[in-house]
């Protein structure tokens, strides 16, 4: 039974607090009384312990903006981007890409749209409706939405319900189309526009045509869903339901209802649609919600196959093959197998259920097959392809599958029946520009080759040993999964290519039309994003960064030389001037690997600074963004904040061997600290080592075998890999042993089989031996990796007095999500470095776990 009465201490305290109060009452002007009551409150009285206050890093992070999301007019003459500031707030910027110095911005914005040459710009509930040409503007007051129709030349608005709901249709120059009242929803799906309106007890359906709306669909039961056919004919799937029942239509583009018979689908009432590559048919996607068991007991049963269905609901879903005119279905989902994806004509693809497999996650690893078929619907046939392992690519009418294995390809005909191997490495990745032609992109080359005439050509080859992909074609997913996909590309149009540089990374755009060539961006070492094309033309924007660059948005049209639009983070400069020293050591199975060291800025080059060494796998595509200081970092690790506070920092990366991921780390990251001990300007006593999730295992790992490190940070880590083994992900909803199989772990091989190389691996087995101060944190709603682990090492450390504090984020999941949170983190690990490093002893929150520590 729990104790309610207060403790001793707490009574005593809280009687002199009254006492104290009452004497101040009395003597009112007696300040000696109020300074010592102030003095003994703040001894005795519990005190709050927070990170110190950083006001420097305050003002630095405060000047801090980010660029982000560019998109350009249809015409080509106008950019418009967002650029966020610190404390969440964004504004937006318009340049013009004709007159450098004609510019404009809006604060406190939250959406912008280019329609054709205006420019939307939504802040709150009123919407601006701009001419960048003219600068003359309109506003539009309590709107609750925009929509803009390209192809139909129309822009919405939507207002809000104090107005309504009412739907104004404009053209382009906002001349009214027409008014509508009691719209619910408006959204746009591929190049249609649907609205469902109610009025009364009547629910309407209605699609934009020629500019304006009409109805397509009225009942009076609850509309649900409102989606285009895909089919060629075109046409919309309609799904309403009325009294617990759901019923599906097929209405056509003349209005024809045809619908759907579910008399054999009782409680699917969720629907979406899957491509068919058929021009009659419709693939549903029917979805029914099945709740996790809320009796007495759960049973778990050794046979469940998905063991999500005891942690929360579950969808389960089938697929039914759908010809609306004549009414004919085919159900997809078979007993056994599982992936049903239709190829056209009564063919689909699926795999086999293995028998063998336990839990539906055993294969996420990445070491493992699936089994492959095809399933002929009219002579109910199924034929075994092959054991698919790697990536597959289906040509647009599902005749010919382009399978990758270890070295090459191989061809197979869903009409013949017959595999056969193509002359073309694995390291190419296939497009297909027609049903028989196919566009092989990879390595330095490029080439056509035709699978009827069973002959390749080269298309274009680089001097180097560049490596090329293409960046602009089209993927349609399946239900088989990531990589193996319909994949096409319009030979026809000038096609966009990213070439990098095996030796240097540099990269490079370009576009690549009649065999031709046309380099867009020069070979860079920086970072570029939002690489697009600016309109029909030649014509491309961009935003290139590095480390020591601030982000800049960057134009060129035709032959013209690349200009720069905008310069972003006018107050942080200062970073340009940052040092990066790159060294190279061996990883764990001999590779080369490399590191990062960033230096203070301005460091005296006579004295030697700290060092915060941070571990995950590779990291150096890290090294290509600016240095933005921020509080708002998931992880808690923002490196200009390090650096400002007199830290250099290190990226070091690691390679896995087959001794497992522990020792892997361990062996990287002292061949690491070999390399570093070069640098005259380190102070190789004062390096601090921090890690998160699998970077967070890494350091735990580390901890326990080094001596090298005189502080750790370690975020929502596993601590014992034998116990999570065989523990419940809540995250994937499945047990945790497929991670250490495979993925990241990568122990090649299961507990019972290899219990001495996970034992080895084991942080936990090595608590005892930690030589350094400890910060643990993780949030307590991590279904990732679950928080126990970060308690057990916590305890372990403490059980045997090593210096330990841990932080339990509340309501926070496997990294940081709330402001407030990240903020509170980042600082305490600047406090924890500043403290340990740089003995900086006057922080209270880190001074009390001293007592009883070793």
């Amino acid at each position: 039974m729990m104790d309610t009465k207060p403790c001793m201490g707490n009574m005593k305290l809280e009687v002199l607090r009254k006492y104290y109060m009452k004497k101040v009452i009395q003597k009112r002007n007696s300040y000696a009384v109020v300074w010592i009551l102030w003095i003994f409150l703040l001894i005795v009285m519990p005190q709050n312990l927070s990170a110190q206050r950083y006001e420097h890093l305050e003002k630095l992070v405060k000047d801090t903006e980010e660029m982000k999301f560019p998109q350009a007019s249809d015409n080509g003459k106008w950019l418009a981007w967002y650029i966020f500031a610190s404390d969440g707030t964004k504004k937006m910027m318009l340049q013009s890409t004709v007159d450098k110095d004609y510019k404009q911005e809006r604060k406190n914005i939250d959406f912008i749209m280019f329609v054709e040459s205006h420019l939307a710009i939504q802040a709150k509930d009123t919407l601006e409706y701009l001419n960048p040409e003219t600068g003359k503007f309109r506003f539009f007051y309590h709107v609750k939405k925009c929509i803009y129709n390209k192809q139909q030349n129309t822009l919405m608005v939507l207002y809000t319900e104090k107005e309504g709901n009412r739907l104004e249709v404009y053209d382009l120059d906002t001349n009214l189309r027409q008014t509508i009242s009691g719209i619910q929803h408006i959204y746009s799906e591929g190049d249609e526009t649907i609205a469902k309106k109610r009025t009364g007890d009547l629910n309407e359906a209605l699609i934009l045509n020629k500019g304006v709306f009409k109805t397509l669909f009225s009942t009076h039961a609850e509309l649900s869903n409102v989606l285009p056919s895909g089919m060629k004919q075109k046409g919309f799937i309609i799904q309403t339901r009325e009294k617990g029942r759901t019923s599906l239509y097929y209405i056509s583009q003349d209005k024809k209802q045809y619908m759907f018979d579910g008399s054999g689908y009782d409680g699917y009432d969720q629907m979406m649609l899957n491509p068919s590559h058929s021009n009659n048919s419709i693939v549903l996607k029917l979805g029914k919600k099945i709740p996790p068991s809320k009796g007495m007991v759960d049973i778990w049963y050794g046979t469940d196959f998905d063991l999500k269905k005891h942690a929360k609901a579950v969808t389960e879903y089938i697929q039914v093959d759908w010809e609306p005119v004549s009414g004919k279905q085919i159900l997809m989902a078979r007993p056994g197998y599982f992936g049903e994806t239709a190829i056209g004509n009564s063919r689909y693809l699926m795999y086999e259920t293995d028998k063998q497999q336990v839990d539906k996650m055993d294969k996420a690893g990445g070491n493992s097959f699936d089994r492959l078929y095809l399933w002929n619907a009219v002579t109910d046939t199924y034929t075994l392809i092959t054991d698919l392992r790697k990536q597959m690519v289906i040509s647009p009418s599902g005749q010919y599958l382009l399978i990758q294995k270890e070295n090459s390809w191989q061809l197979y005909n869903t009409v013949t029946l017959r595999m056969e191997d193509v002359k073309i490495p694995a390291a190419m990745i296939p497009y297909f520009t027609s049903e028989k032609e196919v566009l092989w992109v990879g390595g330095n080359r490029i080439s056509e080759y035709n699978l009827a005439a069973k002959k390749v050509k080269e298309v274009f080859t680089t001097n180097d040993d560049s490596e090329i992909e293409l960046v602009d074609f089209t993927r349609i997913s399946t239900e088989l999964g990531y990589g193996r996909d319909f994949r096409t590309a319009d030979i026809k149009k000038s096609l966009l290519l990213k070439i990098t540089g095996q030796k240097t990374s540099y990269t490079s755009y370009a576009g690549l039309k009649n065999r031709k060539l046309n380099i867009i961006q020069q070979p860079t070492p920086d970072e570029i994003t939002e690489f697009k094309r600016m309109n029909k033309g030649e014509n491309y924007y961009w935003i290139e960064e590095n480390y020591n660059k601030r982000p800049r948005l960057v134009v060129k049209k035709g032959k013209e030389g690349p200009k720069v639009m905008y310069v972003s983070d006018q107050n942080n400069q200062k970073f340009e001037q940052a040092e990066l020293i790159k060294i190279s050591y061996k990883g764990s199975d001999g590779e080369t690997v490399s590191g990062a060291l960033y230096m203070p800025l301005n460091y005296d080059r006579s004295k030697k600074y700290p060092v915060v060494t941070h571990v995950y796998e590779k990291q150096d595509y890290m090294t290509k963004r600016f240095l933005r200081p921020s509080f708002s970092n998931p992880t808690g690790l923002n490196i200009p904040l390090l650096m400002e506070e007199g830290f250099a920092v290190l990226l070091a990366d690691i390679s896995q061997s087959d001794k497992g991921a522990g020792i892997s780390a361990l062996e990287s990251i002292n061949n690491a600290l070999d390399e570093l001990q070069k640098i005259r300007n380190v102070d190789m006593t004062k390096i601090g080592l921090m890690g998160q999730s699998f970077g967070g295992y890494e350091t735990n790992f580390i901890a326990g075998h080094s001596n090298r490190f005189a502080a750790y940070v370690s975020g929502s880590a596993v601590s014992d890999v034998v116990r999570t083994y065989y523990g419940y992900n809540y995250h994937f909803n499945a047990p945790d042993y497929y991670r250490y199989e495979g993925r990241q772990y990568w122990f090649k091989a299961t507990l019972a089989e290899n219990p001495e190389k996970y034992i080895k691996n084991n942080p936990i087995m090595s608590a005892q031996n930690v030589s350094a101060p400890m910060l643990l944190w993780t949030g307590t709603d991590d279904g990732n990796v679950s928080p126990e682990g970060s308690k057990s090492m916590f305890i372990a450390l403490r059980k045997y007095r090593k210096p330990v504090i841990a932080l339990f984020y509340d309501k926070e999941g496997h990294s940081l999500s709330r402001a407030e949170t990240q903020k509170d983190l980042t600082v305490k690990i600047l406090d924890w470095f500043n403290y340990h490093l740089k003995n900086e002893k006057n922080i209270p929150w880190i001074q009390k776990y001293i007592k009883g520590a070793q």
